[in-house]
């Protein structure tokens, strides 16, 4: 059975030792139905399949990343590099995903806004997209994007 993680409104997150198919629990001060909450795997100070078998053998253990044995995990690791794999500590440390998921959510709610005043510019001057075009954006920004794409591309102008 796993620890799993609740919800409760009034008193926040507990955890309790359930069976899978439990999806609400009562909270341990309220006696409120509370909904189970999706959590994270756990982090552990080494990677996955960090070798908890070693000590069975001499020859190391089966990797599943690397999808055969390996010797250790530096093996392990050298192998997943060679693959282009990166490994999570280089990522950026722990607030990578959360930082990179705000950026992309500022980034679609600026994009549907602009969306949004295309749209709007498009029934306003009945269907006419050169106007609604010119109307939305300027030109002096519309270089400026092009400059800044075909830069992070590696196109010269």
């Amino acid at each position: 059975m796993p620890l799993r993680d609740f919800h409760c409104d009034e008193h926040g997150v507990f955890e309790d030792l359930v069976h899978y198919s439990v999806t609400d629990m009562p909270c341990p001060k309220c006696s409120q139905l509370s909904k189970v909450k999706l959590s994270a795997p756990a982090r552990t100070s080494t990677l996955w399949n960090s070798g908890w078998n070693s000590g069975l053998s001499n020859n190391g253990f089966y990797s599943v990343s690397a999808g055969h044995r390996v010797s250790d995990k530096r093996e392990e690791e050298k192998i997943m590099n060679s693959r282009g794999f990166v490994n999570e500590k280089d990522l950026g440390g722990e607030s990578f995903y959360e930082g990179y998921m705000n950026k992309a959510q500022t980034d679609r709610e600026h994009l549907d806004a602009e969306a949004a005043r295309y749209r709007g510019n498009l029934a306003q001057f009945d269907g006419d997209k050169v106007r609604a075009v010119t109307e939305t954006w300027n030109a002096k920004d519309m270089l400026e994007q092009a400059a800044a794409h075909d830069a992070a591309k590696g196109i010269d102008t």
